[in-house]
């Protein structure tokens, strides 16, 4: 009996030790955090593989061939790092934008800052800005120490003013083996490792997935009758972001939007350490995870115990009610996407696939208040195509510019101001209010000075006609006397029929040197009489009145506001896009049509104006130089003589009472006076 009540006792303690185990375990997979992207941007050939390089060594001990897509690593106990090299075109540089939650700038110190820094600068002013680190390398090619430290302090100085005050900024001098100094990565490395991440309002808000697998998954024999066919494709990634509910469309940036086939939770290739008392993490324990570098395998201890990773029914459940879950490895399925997509794959731009509601599936006008940027050479025209991104979307569109001219009335402009901002009209996927937006000119590999062309934000949309409805333009319409009178005359060609000419009664017309005004519709006798019958229409003749009496050759004209016509025209941008006007004329110009395609290959670098103090002793100088040459101009003889005569007459001056020196006054006046020197 005893032995039977000890064996009903262990089971009950054994089970609940199980039961604990596993709230233990479903606990640290609630808190266990999603890792962090930490972004690598900067110029070409600035150290950005050799950073990351460092980096993953430094974490997992663990050399690293070659960089490409996201890179997985475990730095501490509760935490993951997601390393990715920001790509140059600005395609990437615009998806890097909206993903990264710390971005690494390396500038190289012997350089400079170059353009790339401050276009990706202003893409995370737009899309939300994550924490930033500034990274200075190829220290070793300033070989003189008075110049490094003079280096270091103005490079330091000019990153915390374009970026914030009291930005953090790391030096790597030199490389050793291969790597950066392994005591300036650990500085590095550790710091990163206990920072705050900030979260995003925008992706807080809104499901995504970095890819950092991705496989083509369509039957060969379909791909056998048909190479262009589109193509079903599985992709891999943490989800981020809020909870990822099951009939919820994607958006793939440069792709479109697409439904998702199949979503499957899997198991987390690169997982924290479960041990719940260890202080820190092991070398045996520290995992990554690279598979477009190549590296699928994972280190571990083998000798680690993993609580049997849960209920298949429960998780089935929870992700019907609630989603999935943000931290979870999923794998999603999607079909029919473009040939192009699986062709132009590059791994060194990782796919942003970011999750879209019902109200952002809808396509409508939108109205914006938008800036172009100072460092943009050329002002934007009307009509001309522009890149915009929003959201997760980037798309062309031909936007309308306009000003508010009183009240309701919106005057159309053929470009933006120069310095000031203006209202955008475009047609487009529709964005929620005050949502942040960037225009660029196009998405091609050429380089202007400065490719970041303007910014904005969101003020109204709809579906309807209703904002294009208020931009009006100015027109002339013009028309020809059919004869002439004392101060009257009919005029034809300026209207279509009597009724318009009743809406545009006392309206102000001229010409090119008499003005007057419509009076009414011409009576049906005189225009029989004027005109022959059958020659032309009897209709749209106005009787006008003017100043003086105009002759027949003359042209009579009318200002008018004219509604804009609709804006609907825009597309995804996946290839080259639309071209703007002067790109048309290029094309037809048989001499040089790539004219305006031409490469700058050179690097791109950004100088910085040194503000000077506005000393009293600096004015003083430049007064003194700019007033040396009038006063040192060599005087003639005449000059002389009377400046010496003025001198003689001074001191005679000086003992004559006041009514007496009234008529001293020398020959010439003492006027001259003001204009001579008397110091010689």
């Amino acid at each position: 009996m005893t032995k039977r009540v000890m064996t009903v006792e262990t089971q009950s303690q054994a089970a609940t030790t199980d039961q604990k185990e596993v709230q233990l375990q479903h606990d640290l997979e609630e808190e266990e955090p999603v890792p962090y992207v930490v972004l690598v941007q900067g110029p070409p050939k600035v150290g950005k593989s050799m950073l990351i390089k460092s980096l993953v060594k430094f974490f997992t001990m663990h050399h690293l061939d070659n960089v490409r897509g996201p890179i997985t690593v475990v730095s501490g106990k509760h935490r993951r790092l997601q390393f990715v090299e920001c790509p140059n075109d600005v395609n990437g540089m615009i998806d890097a934008a909206k993903y990264a939650d710390l971005v690494l700038f390396c500038i190289d110190a012997s350089y400079g800052f170059e353009m790339e820094t401050f276009e990706f600068f202003n893409l995370l002013q737009v899309h939300g800005f994550p924490n930033v680190i500034g990274v200075l390398s190829h220290l070793d090619k300033i070989k003189c120490d008075g110049q490094l430290k003079v280096t270091k302090q103005r490079l330091s100085r000019q990153f915390r003013n374009e970026i914030y005050g009291g930005a953090e900024l790391f030096y790597l001098s030199r490389l050793d083996n291969g790597m950066y100094m392994d005591d300036e990565i650990h500085n590095l490395a550790m710091f990163i490792s206990v920072m705050k991440f900030n979260p995003l309002s925008w992706q807080t808000a809104h499901p995504y997935v970095l890819v950092d697998h991705f496989e083509d998954v369509t039957s060969p024999e379909r791909v056998q009758i048909d190479n262009k066919c589109d193509r079903n494709i599985v992709m891999y990634g943490y989800l981020r972001g809020s909870n990822f509910k099951r009939g919820t469309k994607v958006h793939i940036a440069g792709a479109g939007d697409f439904p998702v086939y199949g979503i499957t939770s899997l198991a987390d290739p690169c997982s924290l350490p479960i041990a719940a008392k260890m202080k820190g993490v092991n070398d045996k324990e520290r995992l990554f995870y690279a598979p477009m570098s190549g590296l699928w395998g994972l280190l571990y201890d083998k000798d680690a115990e993993y609580v049997d990773e849960r209920n298949d029914n429960d998780e089935v459940t929870r992700s019907e009610i609630e989603g999935f879950r943000a931290g979870t490895y999923l794998k999603l399925e999607v079909h029919d996407v473009p040939f192009e997509m699986t062709k132009n794959i590059d791994p060194n731009c990782p796919i942003l696939v970011g999750g879209i509601s019902l109200e952002d599936e809808n396509v409508g006008y939108m109205q914006a208040r938008l800036k172009r940027h100072s460092w943009h050479r050329k002002l934007l025209k009307t009509r001309d195509p522009i890149i915009v991104s929003a959201g997760w979307r980037r798309y062309q569109t031909r936007p309308i510019y306009a000003q508010e001219d009183g009240g309701n009335r919106l005057h159309r402009i053929d470009s933006t101001p120069e310095h000031t901002d203006c209202l955008a009209m475009f047609w487009g996927p529709l964005a929620p209010l005050d949502t942040g937006f960037v225009a660029v000119h196009n998405l091609a590999g050429n380089k202007a000075a400065f490719r970041i062309s303007a910014m904005g934000v969101i003020l109204d949309f709809t579906q309807a006609a209703e904002i294009v409805a208020k931009i009006l333009k100015k027109c002339n319409q013009v028309g020809t006397p059919l004869q002439t009178f004392k101060k009257t005359a009919p005029i034809k060609d300026m209207f279509t029929s009597d009724l318009e000419i009743d809406w545009f009664k006392d309206a102000a017309i001229q010409t090119a040197r008499v003005r007057g005004n419509v009076e009414k519709a011409a009576k049906k006798k005189l225009v029989s009489e004027l005109i022959r019958k059958g020659d032309q229409r009897r209709e749209g003749i106005a009787s006008c009145s003017f100043q003086h009496k105009i002759s027949l050759c003359d042209k009579v004209f009318m200002r008018v506001w004219k509604q804009v016509s609709e804006l609907k025209d825009s597309g995804d941008c996946t290839g080259q896009g639309m071209e703007s006007v002067g790109e048309l004329k290029d094309s037809l110009n048989k001499v040089d049509p790539a004219r305006r395609q031409q490469t700058i290959t050179q690097r791109r670098g950004v100088v910085f104006a040194e503000k000077k103090k506005n000393t009293g002793n600096r004015i003083c100088k430049e007064y003194q130089c700019k007033r040396r040459p009038k006063e040192c101009k060599e005087l003639s003889e005449k000059e002389r003589e009377f400046m010496l005569e003025c001198r003689r007459r001074l001191r005679e001056c000086k003992e004559l009472s006041k009514k007496e020196r009234e008529f001293s006054e020398p020959k010439g006046g003492w006027g001259k006076l003001n204009y001579i020197r008397i110091g010689h």
